[in-house]
């Protein structure tokens, strides 16, 4: 919990910072700090390729470039001279000298003998706004100048790749663990894309609803969150929803009305923002004038989509989703390409148990979106629960043909799995480790499959015998779970080793169950 509040403070001091050029459209302040060397030839490698750096970031529209001159005064500036650039630069003084020279990103690395006519060059990318360092994979290069450009030109189209495919992996990882519940996870990986991009909106709206769940209640970091969204893109509808969600938690009903108000003037089709405000009518105690004011609007003007929008919204906030569907009904048979109402509709069948209409109306959006591999995977989830096994089958693995989608392989799991076919499950998981032989990731997400798994069996506490059988299938999926974690490296891996402990924890406690039942029964 210490870290994810360390990491909250480093995000909110963040969210003024210049984003990357690819978010904000301004040229993205970079620095090349001379590549540490080992011998001769490795130093006339780190002499031209810091030159071809320069040269291709110079001439880029993507980059601006910072003088040598203002990056030797950067170090200087915190006691470290840059005629020591060879021995390599420790990272806590690289981005102290980057904030210095308020640059977003600096490269760094060395060149080392590999074997052969070859060197190999390690470099890295430091985010400064973060102080986080993405370290892409070691290149090999001969001394030659044509071999160290082109390396140069690699390096620089590769730069924000690199940067954007950690926020990628980040918020693939948060989006997981929201999806299982795991908030504190789901929390921490959402603020590791931040720290990557201290403005990636669509991480920060998703972190701020995170806040809100009320399992979590911080209420007053969502509504941070919000307000930081907001200095970023003024006119966020869904901001403003949220801080409309924030002031109902408040018990703040006329400033959460004005808030989706405004936010619905912003953007009529905020599915969120009627929502919102049919709540705050509701804690207002104005749900019948709400219900009447909206109803007498629709008889003078059965044409008033706004209205007969807000009352079907109204219904659904109030639970009574029998009433709400029709009235979202009629306004899609007027405006079919609302895509939003229409996915409302589909949350709305579900609730009322009617998986096979939440499917089709889903289903409906997805062909107007066929790239869209989230609401594939709703789809497929809504298909598994109306019973279309078969189709969610297809789906998922169609999703794994055309994607490689890990969140699909376990998605596909779990629907053999609640279909009692074990077995197909058990390959699901072994052709998510063919596609990802060796891969940390998948290794975690089967890891925590096992381990959420095995850990809810394990809470089962009446002491009977006929919970024997329940306390040894989690024995062996929890140890499958640390079979798999203990696989993990990298950044999650302390993650995974948590997860091992609790495992090892649950196992026991398992173990002394069934003990204490054989002998109570002996």
């Amino acid at each position: 919990m210490k870290k994810i509040t360390l990491l909250l403070s480093a995000m909110l001091m963040l969210a003024c910072s210049t984003a990357l050029a690819e978010n904000s459209g301004d040229a993205t302040s970079v620095g090349i700090i001379p590549f540490g060397y080992s011998d001769d030839d490795s130093r006339w490698i780190s002499g031209k390729l810091s030159d071809f750096l320069m040269d291709n970031l110079d001439s880029s529209h993507d980059f601006s470039l910072i003088s040598e001159d203002d990056l030797d005064d950067a170090f200087e500036d915190i006691g470290f001279d840059p005629d020591q650039f060879k021995y390599g630069v420790p990272p806590d003084m690289i981005m102290e000298a980057g904030e210095g020279m308020d640059a977003d990103l600096l490269v760094f690395g060395f060149v080392v003998p590999g074997g052969g006519e070859e060197y190999q060059v390690l470099w890295n990318i430091a985010v400064v706004s973060s102080a986080n360092t993405i370290s892409p994979a070691p290149s090999m290069v001969r001394k030659n100048t044509d071999p160290v450009k082109e390396l140069a030109e690699t390096i620089v189209s590769e730069i924000n790749s690199h940067v954007g495919a950690r926020a990628d992996e980040s918020l693939n990882m948060a989006r997981y663990h929201k999806a299982n519940s795991s908030w504190h996870s789901a929390i921490a990986s959402y603020l590791q894309v931040i720290e990557v991009d201290p403005e990636h909106v669509e991480a920060m709206l998703e972190l701020a609803d995170v806040y809100m769940k009320s399992d979590v209640d911080s209420i007053s970091r969502a509504e941070i969150v919000y307000n930081n969204v907001l200095a970023i893109e003024p006119d966020n509808s869904y901001a403003m929803s949220g801080l409309g969600k924030v002031a109902l938690k408040n018990e703040n009903y006329e400033t959460a009305k004005d808030f989706f108000d405004q936010a619905i003037l912003t953007d009529p089709d905020n599915t969120a923002a009627y929502s919102g405000l049919a709540s705050a009518y509701t804690a207002l105690g104005m749900t019948d004038e709400a219900i009447a004011s909206f109803e007498s609007a629709i008889a003078a003007n059965p044409d008033n989509l706004q209205a007969r929008y807000a009352l079907g919204l109204l219904y659904a906030e109030l639970g009574n989703y029998t009433e709400a569907i029709p009235h979202i009904e009629a306004i899609l048979v007027v405006r079919p390409d609302y895509s939003n109402l229409r996915l409302k509709l589909a949350s709305a069948y579900s609730e009322t148990g009617n998986y096979g209409a939440a499917a089709d109306n889903a289903i409906i959006v997805l062909e107007a979106t066929p790239d869209d591999i989230d609401l594939a995977l709703f789809v497929a989830q809504y298909e598994a629960r109306a019973g279309r096994t078969s189709s969610a089958v297809d789906r998922l693995n169609s999703i794994i043909a055309s994607s490689g989608s890990r969140q699909a392989y376990l998605m596909l799991a779990t629907v053999y799995r609640d279909s009692g076919q074990r077995g197909s499950m058990q390959g699901v998981f072994n052709r998510l480790h063919s596609a990802y032989p060796g891969d940390p990731v998948a290794n975690y997400m089967v890891g925590a499959f096992y381990y959420q798994s095995g850990s809810s069996k394990a809470r089962t506490s009446e002491l009977v015998p006929a919970n024997i059988g329940t306390w040894e299938s989690a024995i062996s999926e929890l140890n499958s779970a640390i079979s798999f974690l203990n696989q993990v490296t990298g950044y999650r891996a302390s993650q995974a080793q948590n997860m091992v402990a609790a495992a090892q924890n649950a196992i026991g406690l398992c173990e002394e169950k069934i003990d204490r039942v054989n002998r109570y029964s002996q």
